[in-house]
C-alpha cells in the first residue's frame, strides 16, 4: 500500500472487514526537519500492523506500545519525539533526525460514523478540498474533547456537535492557504486546541490508450495514492481484466469523451493511444482543459505533428510535454513509467526536479544569503503589553536573543538589531554575540524610522533585508531558510510569510524596493510594501508567523502551550 490518506482509507476498507478496531495516528505538529508533516496519518491494527509511514521507522516502535494502551481504555493521547538534539543519540531513541514532532493517537471503531477513520474516509469521498477539525482538548462544556468534524467552504459535512463560528472561519482561512495546522483558540473564556487537517483531493491522472505500457505507468502511479482514469476508443483496450484494480475505465472517442467524462477535472493527462490520428483528436479536447500537465509519448518530431493543426496560445504550450519524461536514463516500460511519474510529479509540485543534494544549488543559496542583510526590529514601545516585551524570558532565553540567535543561524552577510526604549539594556542582553546594534532615537514616530534606519545601516551592494521581529517566538530557522531559498530563485520579487487570511513578516525585501522602505512614513511598514505590491510577492506558507506577542495575554498562552508540550515529551 502507499501512504497517502487515499492509502490509509483503502487500507481500512480491506480491513474492517475483518478488524472492528484500529488506531489512527496523526502529526498534529512539526518543528524542523522531519520524515512527514502535519497531517500524515498511519493506521495500526489490534495485531501490531503498521500501515503507513510517520517517522521512516525512527519511533514506530515505541509508538507501538502507547497505541496498545489506547486500544485498551480508548482514550487519545498525544506524544512529543523531540529529535532536534545531540543528546538524543545517546538518552533518547538514537533518531537524530534534527527535528521534533508530535502525534495524536486515537481510537476507532468501525461502527462509529464519528471516529476518526470514518470521517477520514467521508473526507476522501468528498473529492474536493475540505479540513477535519479535531478537538484535541477543551475546558468547554459546548465544544466537547476528542471530537471529529468534517468541513468544507461552505457548510460542515458531518459533525459531532455544534461548532461556533469562530471555528468555521478558522477552517475557510486554513482552506485559502493550503496547509494543516494546530490552534489553540480562545472562545468564550474557555481554550480550546484543536487540530485543522487539509486534506486534497489524490491527484487524477487520466491516461489515454490501454496499451501494455500503460499498466507500468498506472502501477507507479497507484503507489502515490493517484486516482487513475483509463480511457479508450478500442473495447479490446478496456478490459478490466488487464489492469490493476481500482482504477477507472471508460470506452470512449474523442468526441464522445466530455459527455462521458468531466475533462477540467483533472490534474494530468497522457497521451498513449499509439495512433497519430486518435491521439490529436483527444489532444484537442484537453487543449481545451486547464490541465497541467499534458503528455505527448512518442519523439519531438511526432509531437511537432501533432501540435501543427492546433492553434494555441504559449499558456497552452507550456503546460504539453512531449517526449515525456525525466532524464534518468532508462528504457524498460517500468523505467520509462518512472520517468513520466516522476516527471508529472514536479510539474504538479512547480519543481524543475534533480539533485536535493546538488552542490551548485546549494552554492547559490550560500552566494544569495552573502547578499542579505538581517534586520531585527525591537525597537517598539510595548505600550499594549506594559512592559519591555523583547526581554520576556521563554525557554531560558529573552524573546531578543531568541530572535538573534535564529537569524545568526541563518549565516547571511550581517545581522542589524534596531532598539528603541532602554536601548542600552537590551544592548546588554547582546554582548557575546557578532551583531550591529543601532538605536533608534525616534522609536516614537512609529514603525517605518525603525526600517528607514535599519536600511540605512546596512552595508553597501547589499541585495536584499531580510526582517524579523523578536515578538514572533514560534517562528524557526527552517522556515526562514525557505524564505530565503525561495528569494534565490526570484530576486526581483518580494517573498513573504503567509498565514491566516494576511502576508506579512518574515519577509524579504530586494533592492528594488528599498526606496519604497525610504517613503514609508509614520507607524506603517514592510506590510504596506508587501500589499501595494501583491502581483510582485511570492508567498511562503508560515502558519507559526501568525502568533506574535501583543498582551500579555498572549505571553500567557505562549508559556500555557510550552507547559503542554514539556508534559506531553515526559
Amino acid at each position: 500500500m502507499n501512504s497517502s490518506i487515499k492509502g490509509i482509507v483503502d487500507k481500512f476498507r480491506e480491513l474492517r472487514e475483518t478488524e472492528n478496531e484500529f488506531v489512527l495516528a496523526t502529526i498534529i505538529e512539526t518543528s524542523g526537519s522531519t520524515y512527514r508533516k502535519s497531517g500524515a496519518r498511519l493506521l495500526i491494527t489490534r495485531s501490531g500492523e503498521f500501515y503507513g509511514l510517520l517517522g521512516g521507522g525512527c519511533f514506530e516502535a515505541d509508538l507501538l506500545e502507547h497505541a496498545m494502551q489506547v486500544f485498551d481504555d480508548h482514550k487519545a493521547q498525544t506524544l512529543f519525539y523531540d529529535m532536534r538534539g545531540p543528546e538524543d543519540l545517546v538518552w533518547g531513541l538514537g533518531l537524530g533526525c534534527n527535528g521534533a514532532v508530535r502525534i495524536r493517537l486515537e481510537y476507532a471503531k468501525t461502527d462509529n460514523d464519528l471516529s476518526p477513520l470514518s470521517i477520514l474516509e467521508a473526507a476522501t469521498l468528498l473529492n474536493q478540498e475540505c479540513i477535519i477539525v479535531t478537538i484535541n482538548q477543551s475546558t468547554s462544556d459546548d465544544i466537547k474533547s476528542d471530537t471529529h468534524h468534517l468541513v468544507t467552504i461552505d457548510q460542515a459535512i458531518r459533525q459531532d456537535g455544534p461548532l461556533p463560528e469562530v471555528i468555521y472561519s478558522t477552517c475557510n482561512n486554513i482552506l485559502k492557504s493550503g496547509g494543516s495546522e494546530c490552534k489553540q483558540l480562545e472562545i468564550d473564556g474557555n481554550i480550546v486546541e484543536m487540530f485543522f487537517s487539509f486534506v486534497n483531493p489524490p491527484v487524477h491522472l487520466i491516461i489515454v490508450g490501454g496499451g501494455p505500457d500503460s499498466v507500468p505507468v498506472m502501477d507507479t502511479a497507484m503507489l502515490l495514492g493517484w486516482s487513475i482514469t483509463l480511457v479508450d476508443y478500442r473495447e479490446s483496450y478496456t478490459r478490466p481484466e488487464k489492469f490493476p484494480a481500482g482504477i477507472s475505465i471508460l470506452k470512449s472517442t474523442p468526441e464522445e469523451i466530455q459527455e462521458k467524462l468531466d475533462v477540467f477535472n483533472a490534474d494530468a493527462v497522457v497521451l498513449m493511444t499509439h495512433k497519430f490520428e486518435y491521439d490529436q483528436k483527444y489532444l484537442k479536447v484537453f487543449t481545451q482543459t486547464s490541465i497541467s500537465y499534458i503528455g505527448l509519448l512518442g519523439p519531438t518530431a511526432r509531437k511537432n505533428e501533432l501540435l501543427k493543426s492546433l492553434t494555441l496560445t504559449d499558456d497552452i504550450k507550456k503546460r504539453i510535454f512531449g517526449p515525456v519524461g525525466m532524464d534518468l536514463g532508462g528504457e524498460l516500460p517500468e523505467e520509462i513509467a518512472l520517468s513520466l511519474v516522476a516527471e508529472i510529479q514536479a510539474v504538479l509540485s512547480n519543481r524543475n526536479g534533480g539533485h536535493l543534494s546538488s552542490k551548485n544549488d546549494q552554492t547559490d543559496i550560500h552566494k544569495s544569503k552573502q547578499k542579505i542583510s538581517v534586520l531585527i526590529l525591537a525597537a517598539g514601545g510595548s505600550s499594549r503589553f506594559g512592559a519591555l516585551k523583547q526581554l520576556l524570558e521563554y525557554n531560558g532565553k529573552s524573546l531578543l536573543k531568541r530572535s538573534v540567535e535564529t537569524a545568526l543561524s541563518l549565516d547571511c552577510h550581517e545581522v542589524i538589531v534596531v532598539h528603541g526604549p532602554k536601548a542600552k539594556k537590551c544592548q546588554r542582553e547582546l554582548t557575546t554575540y557578532n551583531i550591529e546594534n543601532i538605536t533608534n532615537e525616534d522609536w516614537e514616530s512609529g514603525l517605518s524610522s525603525s526600517l528607514r534606519l535599519g536600511l540605512k545601516s546596512a552595508s553597501p551592494g547589499i541585495k536584499a533585508i531580510l526582517i524579523l521581529l523578536c515578538d514572533q517566538p514560534l517562528v524557526q530557522q527552517q522556515q526562514l531558510e525557505n524564505l530565503i531559498e525561495t528569494w534565490t530563485k526570484e530576486q526581483e520579487k518580494l517573498v513573504a510569510a503567509e498565514y491566516g487570511t494576511t502576508i506579512g513578516v518574515p519577509a524579504i525585501i530586494p533592492e528594488n524596493y528599498f526606496n519604497e522602505i525610504k517613503k514609508l512614513t509614520g507607524d506603517k511598514g514592510a506590510k504596506k510594501i508587501l500589499t501595494e505590491n501583491k502581483s510582485h510577492v511570492v508567498l511562503v506558507p508560515m502558519p507559526d508567523a501568525e502568533f506574535d506577542i501583543d498582551t500579555n495575554q498572549d505571553f500567557s498562552e505562549l508559556l500555557l502551550k510550552n507547559q503542554l508540550d514539556t508534559e506531553i515529551s515526559l
